[in-house]
């Protein structure tokens, strides 16, 4: 009910649609896509790895990759592309 109430804040159609929530220590996954999602969904990352690094990388087509800063932010990210997290020194900082 808080992440709903949270989000409704940002986009209320999103609040309405969405039903499920990662929380995430330390995630380091490969690309991928999120055969599941319906349209986008919101990330958010939280921690004290460097600026700059650890956001979340989106193929937006077979020569050209964004990166969405989410670092302390809200980013907007289409899971039906391939995507991935950005690299960041895991060895010596936290993301959540």
């Amino acid at each position: 009910a808080a992440a709903k109430a949270a989000m409704a804040t940002v986009e209320i159609e999103f609040a309405n649609l969405f039903t499920g929530l990662a929380i995430t220590k330390n995630f380091i996954g490969s690309p991928h896509i999120d055969t599941t999602n319906i349209g986008p969904f919101y990330g958010l990352s939280l921690g004290d790895f460097k600026d700059g690094t650890g956001g979340v990388r989106v193929e937006l087509d077979a020569m050209t990759v964004c990166e969405v800063n989410t670092k302390n932010r809200l980013g907007k990210i289409d899971g039906r592309f391939v995507h991935f997290v950005a690299p960041y020194d895991v060895d010596e900082t936290t993301r959540y």
